[in-house]
């Protein structure tokens, strides 16, 4: 059995199915040749790059596509984000289906924001060996509908120039996947009574600490984030003093243990898709509290600690050392505001204690940058009513990152085999708004349930060119094991997993149903 599943690894499957047809008449896209599309694919970062990838594995190479994005170029967030983030995970599991780094960097290596950034934007040139693709940068999409035109249907996307809302472009296509992806708002510095500290977000921090090389630095948030910040903080001067306010803690997951290097990946470490399956089943739609703690003391880089929150993020032993042993302070807690008192600055926080900080200390919010608006974002569903428009967004996703919810989708889409088969849809904003702790829970469900039902649906040399998948970190007995492991379990794991996820749509009354 174990040598017919490695053979079904690298068999190899590409066929269109029989109902992956255009939704276009011929008279009708002859109509508007000028101006329709094959494909217009909204986000150029991680999840639109991946969306787009694996939709030119299904479209002619003289297919029309698309590329919209509001940055300059193509990345996303990491054109924004703060430049000394580091990935989570090693380079080679985050990119654009199996596209590899043009580099020689170790495996096991955590590039940087520029790096990131160019590994992304490179990924465009084979795409658009792949397919006839133009893109367009610096333009905000205002709207994407599908409409009926002359008794069939297709998608109408409208964008401008980002500084030019008047010169509205309209034009048309056979599909549109809109992957603008998370509800993503950067922090803003943390506004307080008193003015004797400076309060700036990640992005200014290089800045700031080259202008005051004394200053203490107070990092609020115990995310990756974080981390990261400390990490910076402390790398930048030996002497500099370091104070993290960490509100109910955060658990990571053990990098060094559980994506091992050199030959401790053929004996060690435990596949991410069966880490996924024991949170699975030990979550009953209820029981947070007993999960997180099994997290805790089972996989985190501190089992001893008393973290209490857990986000799916990675740290290392050598990584968490060096913050423990870097920082002046830790309070559990959250800040509600700097004061100025007869004795200096304090600090208070929510359950009212006050802790004195220096004056001209430098107060950097870490907090999460994910579902910051006031109100939610749009409900808009995976599909729209005649399937012209893919939507990955955190509504109705497929999975919580949208990069997996991108790759997925997009295949399972193009192969007629998205809806109808038990894919479950989850409002993750929604979940994760109400309670964190369950989103947790019915994120990890929700996770390894659609990825047993993409095991079940897609061709193997779909799902091992899924480069984000972290199992492929592990040598290929080990995946096929676990393949056969997850084989051997399905039936009775995908029923636990689609009646906890029931449960949850009752019990918090949000959108987690199978896709129909």
């Amino acid at each position: 059995m174990l040598r017919f599943i490695i053979c079904h690894l690298l068999k190899k499957d590409r066929r269109m199915p029989d109902d992956a047809s255009s939704v276009f008449h011929p008279e009708m896209k002859a109509q508007f040749e000028a101006e329709v599309f094959d494909l217009i694919v909204v986000g150029a970062g991680v999840a639109g790059l991946n969306a787009l990838h694996a939709a030119t594995q299904y479209l002619p190479k003289t297919a029309r596509v698309l590329l919209l994005d509001q940055k300059p170029k193509a990345g996303g967030m990491w054109n924004v984000a703060y430049d000394y983030v580091r990935l989570h995970q090693p380079h080679p599991m985050f990119t654009v289906g199996d596209l590899a780094w043009d580099w020689d960097k170790p495996r096991h290596y955590l590039a940087r924001r520029d790096e990131i950034q160019s590994h992304l934007e490179n990924t465009l040139e084979p795409i658009a060996k792949a397919v006839n693709l133009e893109s367009r940068f610096g333009v905000t999409v205002s709207a994407c509908d599908e409409i009926l035109h002359n008794g069939s249907y297709l998608a109408q996307v409208c964008f401008h120039p980002n500084d030019k809302p008047e010169e509205v472009v309209r034009l048309y296509a056979e599909r549109v996947i809109n992957a603008s992806g998370l509800n993503y708002r950067e922090a803003q510095p943390l506004r307080f009574e008193s003015d004797a500290v400076v309060s700036i977000v990640p992005s200014a921090l290089s800045q700031i600490l080259a202008e005051r090389p004394d200053a203490p630095v107070v990092v609020v948030g115990g995310g990756k984030t974080g981390m990261d910040t400390v990490i910076a903080a402390l790398d930048n001067g030996p002497n500099r003093h370091v104070t993290l306010i960490k509100g109910r803690g955060t658990s990571f997951l053990n990098r060094t243990k559980y994506l091992p290097t050199g030959f401790a990946r053929w004996t060690s470490g435990v596949l991410a898709s069966r880490f996924f399956r024991d949170m699975a089943l030990t979550y009953d739609g209820t029981n947070e509290t007993e999960l997180l703690y099994h997290v805790r003391k089972t996989y985190a880089t501190d089992p001893k600690g008393d973290n209490a929150v857990f986000l799916f993020g990675l740290l290392s032993e050598e990584e968490l050392q060096h913050i423990q042993t870097g920082l002046s302070s830790t309070l559990n807690g959250y800040l509600e505001d700097v004061i100025d008192t007869s004795t200096g600055p304090h600090m208070r926080l929510r359950d009212g204690s006050l802790h004195i900080t220096a004056p001209g200390a430098i107060i950097v919010n870490c907090s999460g940058s994910f579902f910051r608006s006031v109100e939610l974002e749009t409900d808009v569903p995976v599909l729209s009513p005649r399937g012209t428009i893919m939507s990955i967004n955190a509504r109705s996703a497929f999975h919580f990152l949208t990069t997996a919810s991108a790759f997925f989708c997009t295949h399972l889409l193009y192969r007629g085999k998205l809806q109808g088969q038990g894919i479950y849809t989850l409002d993750h904003e929604k979940l994760f708004r109400t309670n964190r702790d369950a989103w947790v829970g019915a994120a990890a469900v929700q996770s390894y349930l659609n990825f047993c039902m993409a095991v079940k649906l897609l061709p193997m040399n779909v799902l091992l060119a899924c480069g984000i998948n972290l199992d492929l970190w592990y040598p290929l007995p080990r995946r096929a094991l676990a393949l056969l492991q997850m084989h051997m379990t399905a039936r009775r794991d995908i029923a636990h997993c689609t009646s906890v996820l029931d449960h949850i749509a009752k019990r918090f009354d949000v959108r987690c149903e199978a896709i129909e």
